[in-house]
């Protein structure tokens, strides 16, 4: 130590210094080296798994010609794929039960304890269960919808959650809109856009449909309600597409039209976007007769409304 110039005190500090630091980078490596062994012993797994069943569908494809035999797709059903637990008949059969029948996701996983001695099926956590659903739904928002010239846009905002709030647009072609009766159930729309914001302004509206719009092609209507965020982005929206645009007015062409509609004012809208015609006139009979719960069926049977 005597050769040392600099103070001991300083030496120690120094010393334990670059011995922590030394430590805290070995113990990265150690880190960084588990997880690719990890990730080695997954993908060597993977890989013998997707080996055997290629080799099982080219043994079956050379006995039976083409096309895997029943025994391999059931087995391929039964197995759960790499990184899971479940097999995908479960995967699928508790889709069906959450989407289709209803039940809740506490729910589906008692239903499938209760086939379990008749089927091969396990049951799934209800964390699970929702897990699926979520990855379900991302996929369907990640898919890019079909382009068309007549989509109808459905946009309204959720209830506040705390600081933030959801706007959701729906979609709907005109023609499906027609097969339905014009009064599409939640199977006949599509989910085209899902955003959170904590602060909504007409030129975040615009451009998140704008964004849709880019996706789905112009819409050639827009329903919304009085929020004065929504109509104000539906304008601004609406002046960008100038050339197609015609507001707040129903058309029969394939340009874009905005419809702002409250059951409780439909009269008075028709009133002022049709200007008292004949057509405005069937509509308003008929939803006086009816009611104005009933304004679908109103617009269903006045021919030329869409």
């Amino acid at each position: 130590m005597d050769t040392f110039k600099t103070p001991i005190t300083r030496l120690a500090r120094l010393f334990l210094k670059s011995r922590d630091a030394w430590k805290a980078k070995a113990l990265d490596k150690q880190r960084r080296l588990r997880a690719a062994q990890v990730k080695i012993r997954d993908l060597e797994a993977s890989r013998a798994y997707w080996k055997d069943r290629a080799l099982a569908a080219r043994d079956d494809s050379a006995a039976e010609g083409e096309g895997e035999s029943p025994e391999t797709v059931e087995r391929l059903v039964r197995v759960p794929p790499p990184g899971h637990h479940h097999s995908l008949l479960v995967m699928q059969l508790t889709l069906r039960m959450y989407l289709e029948a209803g039940l809740g996701s506490r729910g589906v996983p008692h239903v499938l304890s209760l086939l379990t001695p008749w089927l091969p099926v396990s049951v799934p956590a209800h964390t699970t269960v929702l897990n699926w659903v979520y990855r379900c739904g991302l996929a369907i928002l990640q898919s890019s919808p079909e382009r068309r010239e007549d989509w109808i846009f459905v946009a309204d905002h959720t209830l506040g959650l705390g600081a933030s709030k959801c706007l959701v647009i729906l979609g709907i072609p005109a023609s499906r809109l027609v097969k339905t009766g014009y009064s599409p159930d939640h199977h006949a729309m599509q989910v085209l856009a899902v955003e959170v914001t904590t602060h909504s302004t007409g030129a975040w509206v615009a451009s998140i449909l704008r964004n849709v719009a880019e996706r789905t092609g112009p819409p050639m209507q827009i329903v919304a309600d009085h929020g004065s965020d929504l109509h104000k982005g539906i304008t601004l929206f609406q002046q960008e597409q100038a050339s197609r645009a015609s507001a707040y007015k129903f058309s029969t062409k394939h340009n874009l039209s905005a419809v702002v509609i409250v059951p409780g004012s439909l009269a008075a809208l028709l009133g002022h976007a049709l200007l008292g015609g004949l057509l405005f006139q069937q509509i308003h009979a008929k939803v006086t007769d009816r009611g104005q719960n009933r304004w679908s069926m109103a617009f269903a049977d006045a021919a030329g409304v869409f």
